[in-house]
């Protein structure tokens, strides 16, 4: 199968741009289409069901000061998946670090991680964005870890699969908060927060298909922890659990996290140790307490995904400065590298 992706990054002035390519599956390869210009730093994706929309954390290309400026787009895409700037909203704080839409679509969900602001803004039937019709939060505190936990850090927005709650991970507080997200106003709905073991930082999380579980990748000791979702609460299936080999001492952080195309593998990836952990899913929703880790052949895995319903996965090696194909056995957890390589510098987003 062939299939186009987007892919995101760090730009410098003579490399703004989103990058378009095209995967093989069944090669393993990967090409450049094109380079869409004029997107300053894309750094995450979200895109509509009908793959007609994609939403950006970006900011102005020519921004010197990037504690501000950050700023939330939307594109239209063609049947190529070629990006056409629609709308677009700059706020006075930096680039969001994460955005998705709610399930019905109506919001675009964010959380900034340097100023820690979190918030919606409501989108149009068309996709754009709804003047004067969002909500920010700024969150306050800190935890343990005094270098990166000296004050609030949002990192993750996600909405619950019935849309009534979002949920903000906060990395400086050890914390994921929960608000209503019926209202105009974000409302914080305090009975419903989760709070984390202190100095793990929860980075990401994610819902499975059915609605009914819910897995949050912790990146200060690079773990991940399963959890029963019902009516807005959040309800641990087991403690956290390792995604690093028991005699691993060098340093390390977490990152992404995403659930196999059928459902029964979590997947998850180490920046230092340069490696993806596979846990088995178990019928309770509980994880398999020991996982396969594979070794990459690239370092700093930011982010990656499965490539459609495919057992490929496009994964970019950050600090290798270039994105790279593996294949997943759904029997075993284990990762093979593919041939197919694209160099770019620092890649973090893809969208497809």
């Amino acid at each position: 199968m062939k299939k186009v992706v987007l892919i995101g990054s760090y730009t410098m002035p003579e490399s703004t741009c989103i990058r378009r390519a095209v995967v093989d599956t069944e090669a393993g390869t990967i090409d450049e289409i094109e380079a869409v210009p004029n997107v300053g730093n894309p750094i995450y994706f979200a895109v509509n069901r009908d793959r007609t929309r994609l939403y950006v954390a970006e900011n102005d290309p020519a921004a010197i000061n990037r504690s501000v400026g950050g700023t939330l787009a939307v594109y239209s895409l063609d049947d190529n998946l070629y990006p056409t700037k629609l709308d677009s909203r700059t706020y006075d704080f930096s680039i969001p670090c994460h955005i998705s839409l709610s399930n019905n679509e109506d919001k675009l969900v964010f959380a900034e991680y340097s100023g820690a602001h979190a918030g919606f803004i409501c989108l149009k039937s068309d996709g754009t964005f709804v003047d004067g019709h969002g909500s920010i939060v700024l969150h306050e505190g800190h935890g343990p870890n005094e270098a990166r936990q000296e004050k609030a850090h949002c990192h993750c927005a996600v909405s619950s699969p019935d849309d009534k709650y979002l949920y903000i991970c906060d990395l400086g507080t050890d914390t994921v908060n929960c608000y209503d997200l019926t209202q105009q106003v974000m409302t914080s709905i305090k009975d419903n927060d989760f709070h984390c073991e202190p100095g793990l930082g929860p980075r990401h999380m994610i819902f499975n298909r059915e609605g009914t579980r819910c897995y949050v990748v912790y990146e200060l000791e690079s773990k991940v922890q399963p959890f029963a979702y019902e009516n807005g609460k959040l309800k641990p299936l087991q403690a956290a659990v390792s995604m690093l080999p028991s005699d691993f001492t060098g340093e390390t952080k977490a990152a992404a996290i995403r659930i196999s195309p059928c459902g029964k593998w979590l997947l998850a990836s180490n920046r230092g140790h340069n490696s993806i952990a596979a846990f088995k899913i178990l019928a309770d929703g509980s994880l398999d307490l020991v996982p396969t880790i594979s070794p990459l052949t690239g370092a700093f895995p930011r982010d990656f995904n499965f490539v459609g319903e495919t057992d490929c996965i496009i994964l970019g090696h950050k600090m290798s400065d270039n994105v790279g194909l593996y294949r997943f056995c759904d029997k075993t957890g284990e990762l093979v590298r593919l041939g197919g390589t694209l160099e770019m510098p620092k890649p973090l987003a893809f969208a497809q």
